[in-house]
């Protein structure tokens, strides 16, 4: 930062003075040069100028300057040539300086250091995240490590995909199939983290979802939804990983109709039967465990409402190609593509839904208290969404009415049904 005695220097060297300080002829020499000019302010302020001269005492006439454009406020004050302040180098700024300092007599230069090992260069300037997650997917898929350091290991991975570039770094450095391999551990503690990582990396991550879907790893998702020897919370969690992994996914819909090689949840895990995605939605929403049940109830209602819907913004390219082939499936079929509304309604979702909420309506007016509130709320959700879109036939219509009637005000607004959002139920289902 300058200081005001280089400010006040500069503006005075690159001001023009006046005539009556000094005239040049055309051959650049004084006809009259003055020793000194002086002007004054209003507020009583002086400032004198001194131009510089070739010599002490010499001519002015005779002898030309030696620092032309050079100014000075004070004879003894001198200065360099049209030397500018100003923080950013301008053209009056010298040239041919060095940064380098001197050092002092016996102090040797730094040199190249040879005991510095890659070690303690990660320690002193951080690892890389590519390189991070590569080491927790080692330590995790490490089975001679013990359980509760491989699942310490997931949990640090999954904070790390959080950030949308490394989920989609992911396919890069190969680490899908690793993970995706865990899924069939022993261990629920993994599996469970296991399906957690695959739910926050695809969610709202159309290039995620492309990898998730290139190395096929629905069928294992709803095996790990399916499987009866899987604890609930373990369930839970595979209904989150295929929740984030069909919402806005432009081919949820083949995905949910293609038969996949999956147990029955009321059977052995060993028992397996070709069955489609929809099937096991079909069986979710009535599951044993409420967290799964209200989950898939709100699954339900995602996929209502992205029916039919168009993706609004840019598609990747792996997605594109993706698109592509399946237009050209399709095409080649000779059959039409069908929509979610239609599949949910064929393969009886939306009846077993239905059922499901019956079913707590005879828990309600049987004066049981614990009647799960938010798999209620869930589910007409899900259904009167449906209903706006012609997935209910008039039979299925009418008895969601009686549910919705029978239910008193208070019982709406525990639920959550009021206001506009009620007035629009009503008139929904009239």
């Amino acid at each position: 930062m300058p200081d005001l005695n280089e400010l006040l220097r500069w503006s005075i060297a690159n001001s023009t003075y006046s005539n009556a300080n000094a005239n040049v002829n055309a051959n650049g020499q004084d006809e009259q040069a003055q020793p000194e000019a002086t002007s004054s302010t209003s507020d009583g302020l002086t400032l004198r100028y001194t131009p510089p001269s070739a010599a002490a005492g010499g001519s002015g006439a005779s002898q030309q300057r030696v620092h032309a454009g050079t100014a000075t406020l004070h004879p003894s004050d001198s200065a360099p040539a049209d030397l500018s302040p100003a923080s950013t180098p301008g053209p009056g700024t010298p040239t041919g300086l060095t940064n380098s300092i001197p050092l002092p007599e016996g102090v040797a230069g730094p040199g190249k250091r040879d005991d510095l090992t890659t070690e303690m260069l990660d320690l002193i300037l951080g690892k890389s995240d590519s390189i991070t997650m590569k080491e927790k997917m080692a330590t995790a898929t490490d089975e001679s490590v013990a359980v509760e350091e491989r699942v310490e290991a997931l949990d640090d991975f999954e904070m790390l995909i959080e950030l949308i570039d490394n989920a989609n770094n992911m396919p890069i450095l190969k680490l899908w199939q690793p993970l995706l391999g865990l899924l069939s551990s022993p261990h629920p503690e993994i599996v469970a983290h296991t399906c957690w990582i695959i739910g926050t990396a695809v969610q709202n991550n159309l290039k995620a979802q492309a990898a998730l879907y290139i190395n096929e790893a629905f069928p294992q998702i709803l095996s790990t939804l399916t499987t009866c020897s899987h604890p609930s919370s373990v369930r839970a969690k595979a209904t989150y990983a295929l929740s984030s992994a069909l919402k806005h996914w432009p081919l949820a819909a083949p995905v949910l109709s293609t038969p996949y090689s999956l147990s029955s949840s009321s059977s052995s895990a060993a028992v397996k039967s070709e069955r489609s995605g929809y099937s096991v939605l079909k069986e979710a929403v009535n599951d044993g465990d409420k967290v799964v049940r209200r989950k898939t109830a709100f699954l339900v209602g995602t996929l209502v409402m992205q029916s039919g819907e168009k993706y609004q913004g840019e598609i990747p390219n792996e997605v594109r190609g993706l698109l592509e082939e399946r237009m050209k499936e399709v095409q080649q079929s000779g059959q039409a593509s069908e929509g979610l509304l239609e599949g949910l309604k064929r393969e009886g979702v939306f009846a077993a839904l239905l059922d499901g909420l019956k079913g707590t309506q005879a828990q309600t007016e049987g004066g049981e208290v614990d009647v799960d509130v938010e798999y209620e709320e869930n589910a007409l959700r899900a259904l009167v969404k449906a209903v706006s879109k012609g997935g209910l036939d008039s039979a299925e219509k009418e008895q969601l009415k009686d549910i919705w009637n029978g239910w008193s005000f208070e019982q709406k607004e525990e639920r959550g049904f009021v206001g506009e959002e009620g007035k629009e139920i009503e008139a929904g289902l009239a």
